[in-house]
């Protein structure tokens, strides 16, 4: 078995259980008698696109543009199998026990039952409502899309950054070895560590030696490739600005007193994060249609029933 059909008959795991349930349960029925396939309609002219029947269940035609509907409901990694004639032919087979098993809930009267019946009602609204979003929400112009981008763009430049940390008494970081220093003298220690560095001591071997951060230490200070925006307003101010291989005077956070440098600076092209704005813009107008719909609703509640907890 190929790793392709093994992915698609793993996705249909689900539809065998229900139809082996089935099997179980229902009684044997003759067929439905069925219509040679080339009596079936043949596509409209000018009807609508993809109605032409393609296959048919016990009589019950499937236009090709069910049979699309269908293939759009399994997981994206397997609908390039199914768009293959093999994976369209496995398909086939599963929408016969998809059907079989409607027409055998319609024999048995299952859309009269009151619990399917509301899901069936919630089913559709569900899909109505998804409907009418895409309706009310389109997809944002280019020039919101750019807009976004001049306000963001900083968020998505990187640089690779290294630190060596003086931990001091109250901070959230602890030293190494000993007791923490007083913030006054952590800030001292810092400050000579900055004049040897500019003096052209080895930033690494001193990061090695005397930073509070172990784990980074270990790396000679390497933080790795970290967007600047990802810092806190305060560390954000000094390391903006660095440039390659630059250091930065001692920066005090709430981890302790900081000496950061620079590496090499990277940042993303507007293409790259386009479909990322799209995606937020998008999903901050549906937020704000959801809540516009909401307020301007009429809602009457029953008092009696919003009173009590599950029964």
């Amino acid at each position: 078995m190929s790793k392709d059909l093994a992915i698609a008959v793993a996705v249909l795991v689900v539809v065998f259980g229900v139809c082996f349930g089935l099997s179980q349960l229902r009684a044997d029925l003759p067929p439905t008698p069925s219509t040679p396939f080339s009596t079936l309609p043949e596509k409209k002219p000018g009807g609508p696109p993809n109605d032409k029947v393609v296959m048919r269940v016990n009589g019950e035609p499937v236009t090709e543009k069910e049979f699309e509907a269908f293939l759009q409901q399994a997981p994206e990694q397997a609908q390039a199998f199914y768009a293959s004639p093999e994976g369209r032919r496995l398909l086939a087979d599963e929408i016969v026990k998809l059907k079989a098993l409607e027409q055998e809930g319609r024999r048995l009267g299952v859309e009269n039952n009151p619990d399917a019946s509301s899901k069936i009602e919630m089913a559709r609204a569900n899909i109505l409502a998804a409907y009418a979003l895409q309706k009310l929400v389109p997809q944002p112009s280019d020039k919101d899309l750019r807009a976004q981008w001049d306000k963001e763009k900083q968020n998505y430049d990187t640089m690779q950054l290294s630190h060596i940390l003086i931990a001091y008494a109250g901070g959230q970081a602890p030293p190494k070895a000993g007791t923490p220093l007083s913030p006054d003298a952590a800030m001292q220690k810092a400050q000579a560590i900055e004049a040897q560095l500019r003096r052209g001591a080895s930033f690494e071997a001193l990061a090695k030696k005397e930073s509070d951060d172990v784990e980074s230490g270990s790396r000679g200070g390497s933080l790795g490739e970290l967007p600047a925006a990802s810092f806190p307003a305060d560390i954000q101010n000094a390391i903006s600005s660095l440039k390659e291989h630059e250091i930065s005077k001692p920066v005090k956070s709430q981890f302790g007193i900081h000496i950061f440098k620079s590496g090499a600076h990277s940042g993303r092209k507007y293409e790259d994060v386009k479909p990322i704005f799209a995606a937020k813009l998008q999903r901050d107008a549906m937020q704000q249609t959801l809540a516009r719909l909401q307020k301007s609703a009429k809602v009457e509640l029953d008092p009696q029933f919003f009173k009590r907890g599950r029964t």
